[in-house]
């Protein structure tokens, strides 16, 4: 479920919130396997108030969601957060029903997929993700949700 192995598509992904919880965007980086220096897609979305966690979730979540809509089956998604990685990976038990409910969500969308395999990466490897969340809770929308590509 969790091991690393080799798909053509890498997908970092990482969640932002001020004031946790507070206005929280997401980020999330597709690369090409074959060039981990310029993501071909770049997807950063202000999600609304929420907590650091429910951020976190909500990126992976738009990452398999992309996947689906672009017709790609198998991806290696890094993200730097344990609790995350933790629970998708079963090593530790979700104790919160609104995370429930996402982790839920997580394993709907992996169903629909092909090999999807996470990996727990250092915060300092996952900057482009992290701009993009970073960028996306700094613009505050009052009328909703917004994603910008």
């Amino acid at each position: 479920m969790s091991t690393p192995s080799f798909h053509p598509l890498v997908i970092y992904v990482d969640g932002s919130s001020r004031g946790n919880p507070g206005p929280a965007g997401i980020g999330v980086a597709v690369f090409s396997a074959d060039n981990l220096s310029k993501p071909f897609e770049e997807i950063s979305c202000y999600i609304g108030i929420a907590t650091n966690n429910v951020a976190e979730y909500e990126a992976v979540i738009h990452a398999l969601s992309w996947l689906i809509k672009s017709g790609k089956k198998s991806c290696t998604i890094k993200l730097d957060s344990e609790l995350v990685y933790k629970q998708v990976t079963g090593q530790y038990k979700v104790r919160k029903a609104h995370i429930a409910h996402q982790v839920k969500r997580v394993h709907r969308l992996r169903e629909r997929l092909g090999e999807i395999s996470f990996v727990l990466v250092p915060r300092a490897d996952n900057k482009t993700a992290d701009r993009l969340a970073q960028q996306a809770s700094k613009k505050v929308n009052p009328v909703g949700n917004s994603c910008t590509k």
